[in-house]
């Protein structure tokens, strides 16, 4: 079980595509995003909580956010529906414009 310190926290949420410096992080520490042990004046974190917070941030404005009513998961995954309803006609539409360019008749 690793800990790690603010900066390295803030190397390993930097190899995961974050941009953040150690004053985000140590924000996201003190509102309880990231969850830490003070030691001595400084921030210990455990490895699996970087990783539970890189998760949380991921799915987060999601369907699956951690915290969310079941009324707002099913609104966003009719919306999610809908989007991929409108989606599924455009690109009908692309193909069959396609397919008359290179003149394959449908079936």
């Amino acid at each position: 079980m690793n800990t790690f310190n603010l900066k390295e926290t803030t190397a390993l949420l930097h190899s995961y595509g974050f941009k953040c410096d150690t004053e985000m992080v140590s924000h996201w520490i003190s509102e309880g995003n990231i969850k830490s042990t003070e030691n001595g004046g400084a921030y210990e974190v455990l490895e699996e909580e970087v990783y539970r917070f890189i998760e949380a941030y991921r799915l987060e404005g999601t369907a699956f956010e951690e915290g969310i009513d079941d009324q707002t998961m099913i609104g966003r995954l009719l919306e999610e529906i809908t989007d991929l309803k409108k989606q599924i006609v455009k690109l009908q539409e692309e193909k069959a414009e396609l397919e008359d360019q290179l003149g394959i008749m449908p079936f």
